[in-house]
C-alpha cells in the first residue's frame, strides 16, 4: 500500500514538474466576442477598427503568440516604431494596451508589465492593410 502511494505521489509530482516546464504563461487577451473595437497607433497615424471579423482575426493572431521569457517593465517598449493597439472592451470601451514591433527579424506583442511574446508574420497583415507598419523593418 505505501509502495502504490508513493508510486502515485512520484507519479503526480513528474507530472507538475514537466507541465511547468511545458511552456511560459500565454498572452492574456480580452474574448473576441467582448472586444467592441480596436485602436490601431503608428506613429501619428490612428485607425480604429469595429468590424468583427478583422476583430476575431486579430486575436486569433495575437492568441498564437508565445512567450520569450521577456519581461516587460516599462509603460511602452522602447522600440522605434511599435505599433500601440489598444483593445476596447464594453460601451464606452475600457482599452487594454499592446505593442507589436520588429526585433531581430520577429514579430513581437509586448503587454506593458505582463511580458513579451513573439507572435506570427500574420500579425502584420493585420495591422497593415497591405502596406508595411511604420514598426516593421522592410528587409
Amino acid at each position: 500500500m505505501k509502495t502504490r502511494l508513493l508510486r502515485i505521489a512520484c507519479g503526480l509530482l513528474l507530472t507538475l514538474a514537466l507541465t511547468g516546464c511545458a511552456g511560459a504563461e500565454a498572452i492574456v487577451l480580452p474574448d473576441a466576442a467582448e472586444v467592441t473595437a480596436v485602436r490601431v497607433t503608428a506613429g501619428d497615424a490612428v485607425t480604429l477598427r469595429t468590424d468583427r471579423a478583422w476583430i476575431e482575426g486579430f486575436l486569433q493572431q495575437a492568441a498564437e503568440a508565445v512567450s520569450t521569457g521577456g519581461e516587460s517593465v516599462q509603460d511602452a517598449p522602447d522600440q522605434p516604431g511599435a505599433v500601440r493597439v489598444e483593445l476596447g472592451t464594453g460601451e464606452p470601451p475600457d482599452w487594454s494596451v499592446l505593442y507589436v514591433y520588429e526585433a531581430d527579424g520577429a514579430c513581437c506583442l509586448e503587454q506593458p508589465y505582463a511580458g513579451i511574446y513573439q507572435g506570427d508574420e500574420a500579425l502584420w497583415t493585420f495591422l497593415a492593410s497591405g502596406a508595411v507598419p511604420e514598426g516593421r523593418d522592410p528587409r
